[in-house]
């Protein structure tokens, strides 16, 4: 899973933003986000409108990770349901600060 979340980290795009706003916080809202993909696919959105509710529901201050959310939304919603975890947003957040 943890090589899996190398792949969607790269594809978010998140040592540019990071470096921005400073690292911690940002990495703090990519988890956000993915827990509110999770959210949404536990609740039994289909992806399509996951992705419209997450950047509909984005702070101002995350609106650089709209145009990445679609593919982080596909990542989540290939996951097997038994890995829909805490630890999905937490391992997203890790490899964001070892950028």
């Amino acid at each position: 899973m943890i090589r899996t979340v190398l792949i969607a980290a790269t594809m978010f795009g998140f040592s540019n933003a990071a470096l921005a706003q400073g690292k911690e916080a940002e990495c703090r809202k990519q988890g956000q986000i993915a827990t509110d993909i999770m959210s949404q696919r536990k609740a039994g959105a289909n992806a399509k409108r996951a992705t419209a509710q997450v950047i509909g529901k984005l702070p101002e201050d995350a609106r650089n990770y709209e145009s990445a959310i679609p593919a982080l939304v596909e990542w989540i919603y290939s996951l097997p349901e038994e890995q829909m975890t805490p630890e999905v947003s937490n391992a997203l957040y890790q490899v964001c600060l070892s950028q």
